[in-house]
């Protein structure tokens, strides 16, 4: 049987070309919660569609012939009931060879939902279970057993299609069996898509109906974790520049000393003046003469600034006593030396005996 818009005539403006986003143009957007309250609330909203045609003409070409029991939701205006005879399926009659006991159609929508065996089935409605289990087969729904088989990722893959760009659109009810258990499509999603269950509500990030990409899902840990704050970064303290001097750390033990470079931290720079501290006290340097030169002599702290760490000077191997004693002897004035480098010579060698322990 052809569909209802086989015919190019039966819709308007049949010689354009037809929108494509003419979904956007529906009565329920905007209006999913209305629609999904009821199917007379549903009616009632395609009845003043101005796509219902093209929605209805989807509906039939993506359902063919299949059972009822495989479709779901109002599409078109119609039910899923009314678009299967419209597509040329025709229900099942009631079985025969007995007379009929029980709420048929309290058993057909309890078999529509698939959270009950047929056993349960007829145990609630008083419909016997060889008619129950007729009902199934004639409705073309899967039996209990499969749907509890049935993979989350499969029924998602089943009951979802691409939509434009990086969405996955629902389709149908909001809901859906799996493993024997009824769960919303977001829910559904959210648990394939992050490996497990959503903690609280289920709520997309995006503003498209019935999207269900797992990237634009959060649940309440999600949601906790966005709006934590983010911890401030340490702070970086900012490089310290110095200025140095060299320092004999042996100074009373005359030129050969134990030299040690100090660090003095630079507190500030202006054009004429780097200020600095000299073991805790404030003090500054002529800038433009310091870094002119490398160096530069403080009169106060009686000591050479450097701006680059400076080499420490080398030390002199000591002189051995014997050579000492050599320089003593010949500055003695009857060698030609004179009183003054003679003292000197043995001031040097009487400390150098001092020193070895002599």
């Amino acid at each position: 049987m052809s569909t209802l818009v086989s015919n190019p005539r039966s819709r308007p403006h049949a010689d354009t070309d037809p929108a494509t986003d003419w979904a956007a143009l529906g009565a329920c957007v905007g209006k999913l919660q209305d629609f999904h309250s009821s199917d007379t609330a549903a009616k009632d909203l395609c009845a003043d569609c101005p796509v219902r045609l093209r929605c209805l003409d989807q509906a039939l070409r993506e359902e063919g012939t299949t059972p009822p029991g495989y479709r779901s939701d109002i599409r078109g205006g119609l039910t899923p009931s009314e678009r299967a005879a419209l597509s040329g399926y025709q229900r099942p009659a009631a079985p025969t060879g007995g007379r009929i006991t029980g709420d048929m159609e309290q058993a057909e929508r309890l078999l529509r939902e698939g959270l009950l065996s047929n056993e349960k089935v007829s145990d609630a409605t008083g419909v016997g279970r060889h008619t129950v289990s007729q009902l199934r087969r004639d409705l073309g729904l899967p039996t209990h057993a499969d749907l509890r088989g049935t993979t989350p990722a499969e029924r998602l893959a089943h009951r979802t299609r691409p939509g434009p760009d990086d969405h996955l659109l629902w389709t149908g009810d909001e809901g859906t069996v799996v493993g024997g258990r009824r769960v919303k499509g977001v829910r559904l999603a959210f648990e394939v898509g992050h490996g497990r269950l959503p903690d609280g509500t289920v709520k997309r990030t995006c503003d498209v109906d019935n999207c269900v990409a797992w990237q634009h899902l959060t649940d309440r840990q999600l949601r906790d974790a966005l709006a934590a704050p983010t911890p401030p970064a340490p702070a970086v303290p900012a490089p310290v520049e110095y200025l140095y001097d060299l320092w004999d750390a042996n100074w009373d033990d005359g030129p050969a000393g134990n030299y040690e470079i100090r660090r003095h931290p630079i507190t500030k720079k202006t054009p004429q003046r780097i200020s600095f501290t000299f073991m805790g006290k404030a003090s500054y340097v002529d800038r433009q003469h310091i870094e002119a030169h490398g160096e530069a002599y403080h009169r106060r702290l009686r000591c050479l600034l450097y701006l680059a760490p400076p080499e420490l000077p080398t030390h002199p191997e000591p002189a051995s006593l014997q050579t000492l004693r050599q320089a003593m002897a010949d500055a003695h004035p009857d060698r030609g030396g004179t009183d003054t480098a003679c003292m000197t010579a043995h001031t040097a060698y009487q400390e150098a005996r001092r020193r070895a322990g002599v």
